[in-house]
């Protein structure tokens, strides 16, 4: 006999064996009970969950010959056949390629056709959202009015592609990811049933790859079990193509030592043990996820026993909120890294972001900041009071209006952090923004944007902020451009962005979207503005008022 693939030979073959699924199959044995069977059912949920099985255990307790209760007996013509797949009574469909028309109107004209030997005639259509709206029209008739001793059961894993019409129509059972400890406890079952010697640390990392699926579970166990010896970590990690907790463990270590050298030889090593710079991300998010819910809940739940310890350990040292940014900052690359051409080299920009946005930077606390804002202080009062800095000290006044907010001398970082909230000064008001933070932030904004809405991001990103006036913000497009211009200014994309200016920038501003030729300005001016920056009279003012407040007028 030909070899039978393991989630082939343990598929369950009446209700009671069904794995994680009670809440089904309590209901389907009710209906038999009480004979309330229904026409039609709709059996959704995650692959692998016993859907379809559940469809042909019910087939043959409809039509099982020497039923017991309402278990079928596995042993009569109709059971076996239906174990073969040769049932006569038993249609099962694959919609994925009979989703037309012309299928369904077969199926209907042979839908009236009465039963023969058999109680039911069972319709199995599987990957039934698969159908074409025409198909499913055609089915609705039937569906609503099916001819006696008929009973349709569908199957679909994405069942918000399912029309309402007919949704209406039948009984619908959502099947559940099934959980981890079960699952552990089927494939233990299985090993032991074969005669297999497996560290159940090994059957744990299987049963979480599955995701909730015995299906997936049995399969890469059969894999697996094709390696000789005890089946232990290593070796599904192997088959797997995985690197493992102790390696994201290994790489988390060298994270947090800020280390920027082990850290990417941690990393290349386990691309030159051929693992996917994708995987290794993959991974070592699960592993953080594994630390924030124990600093969380004080709880491991689907760490390997030997690593806790140190699981704890790295928990304690890395704090609630440096592990939030972590993830953040790797769940925001990781969706990058799909589309990324070189993926060793995101993957180490990653890790290298991780560790310097980690690094303890300039607090609010710090002697410099709290210099700086005393020296605002002052200059909000000399201000309110109709002087400037150089007037208070019998200077005469220069024609520079904005300040820096760094004080003088100070070395910006190489890589400053973005500032999600408005800086608050004195009385409760917030500092106006230049324009050139403006520019600065203007990549996030694009990105929130294209969260919300990719149309409207396609539009606004072929225009350049060039202007805060008061407030409004207005964006300029190149000449020829008219037609981007004109969506931007459309009421939903324009409200749009407008919200996502006033919650990064944390004002609401008014979006005002002009051709260049309507803008009026001319771009040299700006390249004449930096230029005049570099007078040795405007660089000594500058270091005195603030570079990033500075404005040039003549």
């Amino acid at each position: 006999m030909a070899y039978l693939a393991l989630y082939r030979e343990w598929r369950p073959k009446n209700f009671k064996d069904m794995v994680g699924q009670d809440h089904v199959t309590k209901t389907l044995t009710n209906a038999l009970m009480q004979s309330k069977v229904a026409h039609a059912y709709l059996f959704s949920g995650p692959r692998g969950t016993g859907k379809t099985t559940t469809a042909k255990v019910l087939a043959k307790a409809l039509n099982c010959e020497r039923r017991d209760g309402v278990e079928p007996c596995n042993q009569c013509d109709f059971c076996l056949s239906i174990d073969q797949g040769s049932a006569m009574e038993v249609f099962e469909i694959d919609a994925a390629s009979n989703r037309g028309i012309d299928e369904i109107r077969d199926l209907r004209d042979k839908v009236r056709l009465s039963a023969g030997e058999s109680k039911y005639k069972v319709y199995i259509i599987d990957e039934v959202h698969m159908l074409t709206t025409e198909a499913f029209n055609a089915l609705l008739k039937t569906l609503e009015e099916p001819p006696e001793r008929v009973v349709f059961i569908l199957a679909t894993t994405e069942v918000h592609k399912i029309p309402l019409t007919i949704l209406s129509r039948v009984q619908r059972f959502e099947f559940h990811r099934i959980p981890l400890e079960q699952i552990h406890s089927h494939l233990d079952k299985v090993c032991q049933t074969i005669g297999r010697d497996v560290e159940p640390e090994a059957l744990q990392i299987i049963a979480q790859k599955s995701e909730g699926g015995l299906r997936d579970a049995l399969s890469i166990l059969d894999q697996c079990l094709l390696l000789d010896g005890k089946l232990g970590v290593e070796q599904v990690y192997q088959v797997l193509g995985m690197v493992g907790e102790e390696f994201s463990s290994q790489l988390v270590d060298h994270l947090l030592t800020g280390d920027y050298a082990k850290a990417l030889g941690c990393l290349g090593e386990g691309i030159n043990q051929g693992m996917d710079p994708r995987q290794i991300i993959r991974e070592l998010l699960d592993y953080l996820r594994q630390a924030l819910l124990y600093a969380s809940t004080q709880a491991f739940p689907q760490i390997a026993p030997h690593l806790r310890e140190h699981l704890a350990y790295q928990c304690q040292k890395l704090g609630l909120k440096t592990l939030l940014q972590w993830i953040g900052i790797l769940l925001q690359g990781e969706s990058q890294l799909k589309y990324a051409a070189n993926a060793r080299l995101a993957a180490e920009l990653l890790l290298v972001q991780v560790i310097y946005d980690s690094q303890p930077g300039y607090s609010k606390e710090s002697p410099q900041v709290l210099e700086r804002l005393q020296e605002l202080e002052e200059e909000i009062k000399n201000l309110s009071s109709g002087k400037s800095r150089q007037e208070s000290k019998g200077e005469p006044p220069k024609k520079l209006t904005e300040r820096s907010s760094e004080p003088p001398g100070h070395k910006k970082p190489e890589l400053p952090p973005l500032q999600d909230k408005p800086v608050i000064l004195q009385g409760g008001e917030t500092s106006p923004l230049s324009i050139e933070q403006v520019q600065g932030r203007w990549g996030d904004i694009l990105e929130q944007v294209r969260k919300r809405k990719k149309s409207t991001h396609a539009f606004l990103m072929e225009g350049k902020p060039v202007e805060l006036d008061g407030d409004s913000l207005v964006i300029v497009f190149k000449e020829g451009l008219s037609f981007h211009r004109d969506k931007v200014n459309q009421k939903e994309n324009r409200e749009t962005i407008e919200e996502v200016l006033q919650s990064i920038l944390g004002k609401a501003y008014r979006l005002q979207s002009l051709l260049e030729n309507e803008y009026g300005k001319d771009p040299k001016d700006s390249e004449q503005v930096e230029k005049a920056k570099e007078n040795p009279m405007i660089k000594k003012a500058a270091d005195l008022f603030g570079a990033d407040l500075l404005i040039v007028e003549e």
